[in-house]
């Protein structure tokens, strides 16, 4: 109801592009209900026959508007929008994100490494990112979550993923030749995001944006079989459903680096599962309410 701010929950929905409008129509359908309820005791206590017409009036209408059953449909360009991210990884040259990251500026290749590493989102960039080097030849990075919200009970407030070899081994030696640990900066605004899409332009790769890193690390995740729930969580997600809007197992490719565990701020969603989660030959592990 906070949310809607008065608006419909339709016109809301509308302007957000939103999947699911479920819990918007319920708080819009609980709002109209309390109004309705109001303006029939004032019209109960009106002191003239006029404003008592006029509350009954307005009663109407919002009864009217409680009854009325109004569908929603997702524009149809939405839909297409989300299906073009997972295929502008379709056809790339099996190294391309390593070709990214040589052709993209050297003030952004450690972000952009994370997020070849981690999937990260663009927005999660725009937090700290502690990386350190573990002494089983192994790199943790923590990212702080985007798209958080106790409304809408949405999102992983954090996230660790442990990963090892390839790429990963490579940014372990970074962090330990500075001792270890490392907290990297904020990228803010659109910067990064526009230096990816102009490298992958000059590659020839006309699809790619920053948002195909992260369709390709869950399509990684995907064609190695992990554990659907590891994925959910390596993604920063709460609902397993989530990730299904992610990467396809036919554009994922095995690559060397290896994801060994994932933690995160809480368990997903529904049933209960195993913690001890097996995948990729490794016996990696979820974790949560750690930190």
């Amino acid at each position: 109801m906070l949310r809607l701010d008065g608006a419909h929950w339709h016109d809301y929905a509308t302007a957000k592009q939103l999947r699911n409008t479920g819990a918007l129509r319920a708080a819009w359908r609980v709002s109209m209900a309390h109004w309705l309820a109001e303006t029939l005791r004032e019209s109960e206590h009106a002191p003239t026959a006029e404003t008592r017409t006029a509350a009954r009036a307005l009663a109407r209408n919002y009864a009217a508007q409680l009854m009325a059953e109004e569908r929603y449909a997702l524009p149809k360009k939405k839909r297409e929008n989300s299906k073009a991210k997972r295929r502008s990884l379709a056809g790339l040259p099996s190294n391309w994100r390593n070709q990214l990251l040589e052709a993209i500026p050297s003030k952004h290749q450690l972000h952009c490494a994370i997020m070849v590493l981690t999937g990260a989102r663009p927005d999660e960039l725009g937090k700290p990112i502690e990386l350190r080097a573990l002494p089983d030849s192994s790199l943790e990075i923590l990212i702080q979550g985007a798209k958080v919200s106790h409304n809408t009970d949405a999102g992983q407030a954090w996230r660790c993923l442990t990963l090892r070899g390839g790429l990963a081994e490579k940014l372990r030696q970074a962090v330990v030749s500075k001792g270890g640990q490392i907290s990297v900066a904020p990228k803010q605004g659109l910067g990064l995001q526009k230096a990816i899409a102009a490298a992958a332009q000059r590659l020839g790769f006309q699809s790619v944006s920053a948002y195909s890193l992260r369709h390709a690390f869950a399509a990684d995740l995907k064609a190695q079989k992990f554990d659907p729930d590891a994925i959910s969580l390596a993604l920063g997600h709460v609902s397993r459903a989530s990730k299904s809007r992610y990467g396809s197992a036919r554009n994922g490719r095995a690559g060397r680096t290896i994801l060994l565990a994932v933690e995160a701020d809480r368990a997903l969603r529904g049933e209960v599962r195993d913690p001890k989660v097996l995948f990729a030959d490794q016996p990696p592990f979820v974790k949560t309410k750690l930190r």
